[in-house]
């Protein structure tokens, strides 16, 4: 199971680090935002889309990603 859901092997750890992981988020969340809807107005499409791929591609990345780092 953890080879296709690599974040069960490290998934006990989160709760020793969540305030790290809490500011983390937020930092990257004020970055990812604005550059997302940037992108998706320079590519001509509403900037809701750059929303979506803001919230979706993370989350992706951290199920199927085999880095605890994400």
């Amino acid at each position: 199971m953890q080879k296709f859901f690599p974040f069960l092997a490290w998934l006990p750890l989160s709760k020793k680090y969540w305030k790290d992981d809490l500011i983390a988020g937020v930092t990257g969340t004020i970055i990812v935002i604005p550059q997302a809807v940037a992108f998706a107005m320079i590519a001509c499409m509403p900037p809701v889309y750059g929303f979506y791929t803001a919230m979706l591609t993370p989350v992706i990345a951290a199920i199927f990603g085999s880095s605890y780092h994400l």
